[in-house]
């Protein structure tokens, strides 16, 4: 038997894997594997399946995976593994059968053995505990003390490999290990004691030059992140090797400390300058009873100097939303800066969240700003200081909880605030409360006449009477049965109540709570045509917040004809609303809160799993297709984690056609639904689906390829949901593309840290997993992260490796992007010849290829090229072919690195008028797309302008600008560039003193980063 825990959670007995179940059946053994032989209470169990918010039924499912558990082992003959107890249970197993126990065992033999100078037997049992590891520990399972012990024996691990790295070094077994200490450095840059025997392994191979420069680099890391100077092992090494000390050269007797591990885890816009913003929907012309709610509400929320919250809660089909507006509607004239209406969707499967509505209010009230606060507070903020001296009424719809409504609140007296929901929100301070009950039964039967028309209904009649209540006096089941009524001339009032005799038709008897939202739509469900109903059922599984023909046309394996009929059936039964016309020309239709969850019902009741899983993949199938068109039609450059879409569905050909003539329209429109659907998809545990549709729109969030406003929520939203689904499922492969595709996020934030520790953990995954190019493509990212900080060395080992790997792959777009950069990056070594071969290379790859974005990246760095041999006529041509591409494409962002770069040119050529005004322009861009990065390149340039036309203090500024956001994004060789230009502004206004520390400074950041200034005379 083998209880494996380094790694994904398994158990193996007799060369057979055994079935556990999904992630938490496999935390409730880890839980119990970790202490074997202990008995573990309940409470902890439970903690370590559902973290801090157990479901109210948590024991009794608990005990329904023991059983599970318990027929998994008994399946291959191992009784009695899991014991119950009277507080909990215990797990009895050998302790040699668990692979954690095995693992430190042979660190403690290996620890005994260095500290008795035995260091051969010391390595040998180093690498055998190593050699039991198959990936991150626990398998990323459990975010309770699980995650803690995971911690634990991750760090324990990178120990372990410290000390069997230096024991291999004390006995001789240097083969290899520069390559391995190579990447474990550039890796983990902090980790000293790496770093140390690095610089021994260096030395001893005759590299004594190489081993110095690793010191110069581990010390600018621990000053520039930690704030520390190297330890004291750190500097022997240095001096010991600045002595050329002989020592170094034979095995030294080195004995492995061992080190105390890790404890187990016990504006003032009123709206676009339009005038103020209204965005009430209309009031329900029939709008009938409620006199006294509706009182209360205009009272409470017309009164002087406060801010007067009231909350309209009650069941479903209840009539809410109709009071609300009705009563927004009468009180228009106290609140004359406007009205908003938000939608927060809390009966669905994806709330909206307060981040969405604040980004969404943000944009209306202040359309011509940007970006976008980035945090929750900062935008709730912005959103009281844009509403604050004003009288503006806030209609919030379908709330979920007191969590998801106060970020919304305004913030001053002035405002009112309404809000809806089938909670009654107790929690909200100072709300005023009106609960609504059915509607009694002289209101009841008015509204049903109002709706099927007076002639239909006679008020007195008990027929009348006797429809409200089939309907229970619920206003949504009123108006839908009053509406087929009106639709149905033929019919009589008499037939309808006969029709809603029966119970069976209306499937459920009409009772307190959401029963009666069920039966009430029902009604009008049970009235449509089978095709209609199937339509309804999958929209509602789908749960989208608005659709276009082609997704029902989708769901139900129809075509765009008569999927329009069938929603058009829909609209007529007030099953369905039209939203209005996109701006591609396509109609948009959308479902009610209420009937969406209804459908949703009736479809886990209707159609079978695998009709409904079909549905899912189908649709969001649809959507892989056409992004995977976009991506071949206009190709980014970068290198895709996944060669294809496995589960992509071709969609008709004219839909096609609509997307393609405006890709940008078309995602801004379906943005929303494509979160929604890949959080449906992770939900529903398809995990394959939802990793293949996030790293799709991963594509278009990359560079802004596609979304204009801050696309970074969106992206971290899908690639969590996909994430969390993969794990679930065991499903490595999507686990590590998701994690490859957060440190492409980071590294889009500018965050270049935490980039590469994403993509370090899916770097172990893709190699474990033997996926080639997942590893190719992750070693590609990190290089491009290692030199935006100015880790040259480290980036062009990982590029290096990548391009051998696409060699044998035969993906021309992938060596193009990895030859660019890697051109790029020896550009900045001073490495003229082989940059312009790596350079010259990508530019003919691209162009075989068809990728004119990759073409201008290209073309932007033979520019940087010509232009940093002196060779400016031709930087100058580069530059404007590159400009042009990206205008032809409409890439706003690439745009403006092109003209950033023109200008530097027309600045060395001495053309200074006409490089101040592009400037400027691309340093908007910058701003606009929250792009750190570009904002600080155009600074520094802006103050190469001003230096050189002599304004000085305007210099001064601009290059302070710039190497604060430097500072921010850790990247000291762009900064040591930003210094540079300071020194000849501090030496022009006199202060011979600053200018020559600050030079000083910039030239030892150049000589540390091996970058070509080092080596370049000073600037006149």
């Amino acid at each position: 038997m083998e209880l494996r825990l380094l790694g994904p959670v398994e158990v193996w007995c007799a060369g057979r894997q055994l079935p556990l179940g999904g992630a938490k059946p496999r935390a409730l053994l880890t839980a119990l594997l970790l202490d074997p032989g202990r008995v573990v209470p309940a409470d902890r169990l439970i903690e370590a399946v559902w973290g801090e918010d157990p479901p109210p039924t948590a024991r009794a499912v608990l005990q329904t995976y023991v059983a599970s558990l318990r027929r998994a082992f008994e399946s291959a003959g191992m009784a009695e593994v899991i014991v119950s107890h009277r507080v909990g249970y215990l797990a009895e197993v050998p302790a040699d059968a668990i692979d954690r126990n095995v693992f430190e065992r042979h660190v403690a033999e290996g620890r005994q053995a260095a500290r008795e100078k035995r260091l051969r037997e010391a390595s040998d049992s180093f690498h055998a505990a190593l050699a039991l590891w198959r990936g991150p520990a626990l398998g990323g399972i459990g975010d309770s003390f699980l995650h803690a012990e995971a911690t634990r024996l991750d760090e324990l691990r990178l120990t372990v490999v410290e000390e069997r790295v230096t024991a291999d070094l004390a006995v001789g077994r240097d083969e290899r290990l520069i390559e391995e200490l190579t990447e474990l450095v550039a890796l983990h840059p902090a980790r000293e004691r790496l770093r140390r025997d690095f610089m021994v392994a260096l030395y001893r191979a005759g590299r004594q030059a190489d081993a110095l420069a690793v010191f110069r680099q581990g010390r600018e890391v621990l000053i520039e992140e930690l704030g520390i100077e190297p330890g004291p092992e750190l500097r022997e090494a240095h001096e010991l090797i600045l002595r050329s000390d002989p020592s170094l050269l034979k095995p030294a007797a080195a004995t492995p400390p061992a080190p105390t591990p890790a404890p187990a885890a016990t504006s003032t816009s009123t709206g676009g300058g339009t005038g103020p913003v209204r965005q009430l929907p209309p009031p329900l012309p029939d709008f009938t009873g409620r006199d006294a709610e509706a009182t209360a509400l205009r009272d409470r929320l017309t009164e002087a100097g406060t801010m007067p919250i009231c909350v309209i809660s009650g069941p479903g089909g209840a009539g809410k939303s109709a009071l609300a507006l009705h009563t927004a509607h009468a009180i228009t004239e106290s609140y004359p800066d406007g009205q908003l209406h938000v939608e927060l969707r809390g009966t669905t499967e994806a709330p909206a969240t307060p981040e969405e509505v604040l980004g969404r209010l943000l944009r209306e009230l202040e359309p011509s700003t940007a970006p976008l606060p980035a945090t929750l507070e900062e935008r709730a903020g912005r959103f009281r200081s844009l509403l604050a001296g004003r009288r503006k009424l806030v209609v919030l719809e379908d709330a979920l909880s007191e969590r998801q409504v106060r970020p919304l609140l305004p913030g001053t007296p002035g405002c009112g605030v309404i809000v809806t929901s089938r909670n009654r929100l107790a929690g909200l301070a100072g709300a005023a409360f009106v609960d609504l009950g059915v509607l009694p039964q002289p209101d009841a039967v008015a509204l049903l006449a109002r709706i099927a028309g007076p002639e239909r209904i006679v008020p007195d009649s008990e027929t009348a009477r006797r429809i409200v209540r089939q309907c229970g006096g619920l206003p949504l089941a009123l108006r839908i049965a009053g509406a087929r009524l009106a639709s149905r001339r033929h019919w009589s009032a008499e037939r309808l109540a006969e029709r809603l005799a029966d119970e069976q038709r209306r499937l459920d008897e009409l009772a307190v709570g959401d029963q009666e939202v069920r039966a009430s739509i029902s009604l009008s469900y049970e009235l449509l045509p089978e095709p209609a109903k199937v339509a309804l059922r999958r929209l509602g599984l789908l749960g989208l917040p608005y659709f276009s023909v082609w997704v029902a046309a989708a769901a139900t394996e129809t075509d765009l004809d008569e999927a329009e009929d069938m929603l058009e059936q829909l609209v007529d039964a007030s099953l369905v609303g039209v939203e209005g016309v996109d701006v591609t020309g396509q109609i948009r239709y959308r479902l009610h809160d209420l009937i969406r969850l209804f459908a949703r019902e009736r479809a886990a009741q209707e159609e079978s799993e695998h009709e409904r899983t079909a549905t899912v993949t189908r649709v969001l199938g649809g959507w892989l297709w056409l992004i995977e068109r976009l991506s071949k039609a206009a190709p980014t450059g970068w290198i895709p984690l996944l060669s294809g879409f496995r589960l992509a569905r071709p969609v008709d050909p004219e839909v096609e056609r609509v997307v393609l003539a405006d890709p940008h329209g078309w995602f801004r429109a379906e943005e929303e639904a494509l979160i929604v659907a890949v959080e449906l998809a992770a939900a529903m545990d398809l995990d394959e689906i939802a990793v293949e549709l996030a790293s799709a729109l991963s594509y278009a969030f990359e560079g802004n390829q596609y979304v204009s406003d801050n696309p970074f929520a969106a992206w971290n939203r899908t690639h969590e949901a996909a994430l969390a689904a993969a794990r679930r499922n065991d499903n490595a492969i999507g686990e590590a593309t998701l994690l490859a595709g957060l440190g492409q996020l980071y590294y889009e934030r500018d965050l270049y840290a935490e980039s590469r520790e994403y993509l370090t953990q899916a770097l172990s995954m893709f190699r474990s997993a033997k996926d080639v190019r997942g590893e190719a493509t992750t070693l590609a990212a990190l290089g491009v992260a290692c030199r935006e900080q100015g880790y040259l060395p480290e980036s062009l080992h990982f590029l290096d490796r990548a391009d051998a790997l696409w060699a044998g792959q035969g993906d021309r777009a992938a060596t193009a992007h990895v030859r660019r950069i890697a051109g790029s990056v020896r550009l900045e070594q001073g490495d003229y010849p082989q940059a312009w071969a790596d350079l010259n290379a990508a530019l003919l790859l691209y162009r075989e290829e068809g990728s004119r974005r990759g073409e201008a990246l290209t073309l932007r760095s033979i520019s940087m090229y010509h232009r940093a041999k002196g060779e400016l006529d031709s930087a100058e041509r580069t530059a404007v072919q590159a400009r042009d591409i990206c205008a032809a494409i409409g890439d706003r962002l690439l745009e403006a690195y092109c003209t950033r770069s023109l200008a530097k040119v027309r600045l060395r050529l001495g053309r200074h008028d006409e490089a101040r005004g592009p400037l400027q322009d691309a340093l908007a861009v910058a701003r606009d797309l929250s792009d750190r990065f570009g904002e600080a390149c155009s600074l520094r340039t802006l103050g190469e302008l001003d230096l050189a036309e002599g304004r000085l203090y305007q210099a001064k500024s601009h290059l302070e600008q710039s190497l604060e956001l430097w500072d921010a994004l850790r990247s000291a060789l762009f900064r040591a560039r930003v210094l540079r230009d300071l020194a000849q502004v501090h030496q022009a206004l006199g202060d011979a003193a600053t200018a020559e520390k600050t030079r000083a400074e910039a030239m030892e950041i150049f000589r540390l980063h091996g970058s070509r200034e080092y080596g370049e005379p000073p600037p006149l």
